[in-house]
């Protein structure tokens, strides 16, 4: 189920962005509202469906400040590292061959993109497959944690395209978004770990 929500989400907003045969520059934009208004969209449907999904399981919720401030000063120098470690692996990176202006740049890569994956990753496919495995309430915890995982694994996979470093420091993202997801019940500590983990590869960006 958490495989087909994916694709669910992605091939429509691919094959919509290869039919207008947008430039990259012009896709990207598009892609984030597309995939974000089909998430929001599944969500809607999961709420009305047996599994009765409200917008706060989906992590549409105010988190405790101690929550963000966590992901953050955990986020820091982890990002710091696995981006250093980047630097060795001589790929070319997510924003290779995309002509952007700066401050155009940070609205997609520093808000938009973190905002948008965070949703479908974090909020869509890691609640639907943990509620999927939590009728009996001893299981709870380990389900979570099971769906944090492959949230993250799947996360991972769509970056494979760049490299498989890339994919791997994805998937560091991806777990440590995913458990402060599962820890705060919000999206806005992912979200948060999202966007400093983005930073370093804007700032090389930059002329």
């Amino acid at each position: 189920m958490t495989v087909a929500l994916l694709l669910t989400v992605y091939i429509p907003t691919f094959a919509l962005v290869a039919n207008l045969h947008l430039p990259m520059a012009n896709a990207i934009p598009v892609i984030i509202v597309v995939s974000t208004m089909i998430a929001l969209s599944l969500m809607w449907v999961l709420r009305h469906s047996s599994m009765a999904l409200n917008l706060a399981n989906f992590g549409f919720r105010w988190c405790r400040w101690q929550s963000a401030i966590v992901a953050v000063l955990i986020a820091v120098p982890l990002a710091w590292l696995v981006n250093t470690l980047l630097t060795f692996a001589h790929e070319p990176g997510p924003l290779a061959g995309v002509v952007l202006t700066p401050s155009i740049a940070w609205i997609y890569f520093g808000l938009g993109s973190p905002l948008q994956e965070e949703l479908i990753f974090r909020g869509l496919l890691q609640t639907t497959f943990a509620h999927s495995l939590t009728n009996p309430v001893p299981v709870m915890t380990q389900a979570n944690i099971a769906a944090l995982v492959i949230a993250a694994l799947l996360f991972a996979s769509v970056h494979l395209a760049v490299g498989p470093w890339t994919a791997l420091a994805a998937l560091v993202l991806g777990l440590l978004a995913g458990e402060m997801r599962r820890r705060s019940g919000s999206l806005i500590p992912a979200v948060l770990v999202h966007i400093i983990f983005n930073i370093p590869g804007l700032l090389a960006a930059m002329p």
